[in-house]
């Protein structure tokens, strides 16, 4: 019907299976490495190196810092927003008294007002 037949399709597969390999473009052994043109030799003085590592270990983490807690992502809930009410709470629990100090505070804040009320004699 459409004028192909079965059998010649089955021959030229089976010749595609015997047909000979090709061999990767590769060199055994590879061939060394290409010398850099001039000197070869760095200009830069080691310091370079130590002073940009330690200019990246300082400039990274503050970036991160700086996103996580200050970053303004807009008034919509981010993926950030729990870490920053953890942080939010820290703060606020480091300035406001405690229960027992508010106490406290009260009782020096009636002590002293006694001793000015009085007077000396």
């Amino acid at each position: 019907m459409f004028g192909f037949r079965a059998s010649r399709i089955l021959r030229s597969q089976r010749g595609s299976m015997t047909a000979p390999r090709l061999k990767p473009n590769v060199q055994y052994p590879p061939p060394p490495p290409k010398k850099m043109e001039g000197g070869g030799e760095d200009f830069r003085p080691p310091w370079v190196y130590v002073g940009t590592r330690l200019i990246s270990l300082a400039v990274i983490p503050a970036i991160a810092v700086y996103s996580i807690f200050f970053y303004d992502f807009g008034e919509r809930e981010h993926v950030f927003q729990p870490v920053r009410r953890w942080a939010a709470d820290g703060v606020n629990s480091f300035f406001t008294l405690s229960p027992a100090e508010e106490r406290l505070l009260k009782q020096e804040r009636q002590a002293s007002s006694t001793k000015e009320s009085t007077p000396a004699a």
